[in-house]
């Protein structure tokens, strides 16, 4: 028998909780939040990188663990160009969220 496991987190979370999760101060996930809208009208992340709704704030996780990963360089004009495309996938695996064929017997 073939099956295909799927192991998956939920990709969006409040503010508050990507400030408790990464163990950062809410007015850091604020500020980053601000630098992530400008990649997105760079073009770097699509709309849904982060969803507001009225008071409601959702963020990608995957969206914001990029980000803090390449913060740095892609804050710098010379950098930037280095910096590879975000790749979500690559994310997911390595955040534990992949599917994977089962093989038994």
């Amino acid at each position: 028998m073939i099956y295909m496991e799927t192991i998956r987190g939920y990709p969006y979370r409040t503010q508050k909780d990507i400030a408790t999760e990464f163990g950062i101060g809410r007015t850091t996930v604020y500020e980053r939040l601000k630098e992530i809208e400008k990649e997105i009208s760079n073009g770097r992340y699509s709309d849904y990188a982060i969803i507001r709704d009225g008071n409601i704030v959702l963020v990608n996780v995957l969206v914001f663990l990029d980000y803090m990963n390449y913060r740095e360089r892609l804050r710098e004009k010379n950098t930037r160009k280095y910096v590879p495309p975000f790749n979500p996938a690559e994310l997911m695996e390595v955040c534990g969220w992949q599917n994977k064929i089962v093989r038994e017997g």
